[in-house]
């Protein structure tokens, strides 16, 4: 299992490393987009509009995107996995592990709930652009990870599967609430 996993990453990496030089101002910004401190954000907003307008299923929702990051950052601190050896790594500001992607995690729990939220409030023509942006966002963010040198692929997959964890939650909590 761990031979496959190994080759995995290897071929996905070598050919998402592969792409143009002129790719990779996109790949800074959306990785720059996927930050916690957006990521997180988006959830502390959406708890705190819950909180003021006493809605239960926002207040949830915005605990629920902040609890399924924590516990990304938990898996990171218990699996210990290191981060590729790449430049960009040597050069990061914090030393974290590498499994799950945090930037996944976040974006598709946190864009991947707006995206749900736009759908739901809009479910005309610009509400579907606005969910399929989000929803590009999301991969652009797992994908820059990989490009950049941050994170195996497995690691992002780990990440989305996550974040999509958290984000199943919330949509149930909401969908429950409205029977």
């Amino acid at each position: 299992m761990k031979a496959l996993l190994h080759q995995f990453d290897y071929r996905l990496t070598t050919a998402i490393q592969q792409w143009p030089v002129w790719v990779r101002p996109l790949m800074v910004l959306v990785t720059f987009i996927g930050q916690p401190i957006f990521t997180v954000g988006i959830g502390i907003v959406v708890a705190a509009l819950g909180w003021n307008d006493g809605n239960m299923r926002l207040l949830y929702s915005g605990f629920i995107i902040i609890a399924t990051f924590g516990i990304g950052t938990l898996t990171k601190l218990l699996l210990r996995r290191d981060r590729p050896v790449t430049e960009y790594v040597a050069n990061m500001w914090f030393e974290t592990f590498s499994l799950p992607s945090g930037h996944s995690v976040g974006a598709v729990v946190s864009y991947g709930f707006l995206a749900f939220i736009c759908l739901g409030l809009q479910p005309q023509w610009h509400g579907y652009i606005v969910s399929g942006i989000l929803s590009v966002l999301v991969i652009l963010i797992g994908l820059s990870r990989i490009y950049l040198g941050a994170h195996f692929p497995s690691d992002v997959v780990a990440g989305w599967l996550l974040g999509g964890a958290g984000l199943a939650i919330i949509i149930f909590i909401i969908q429950e609430a409205q029977l």
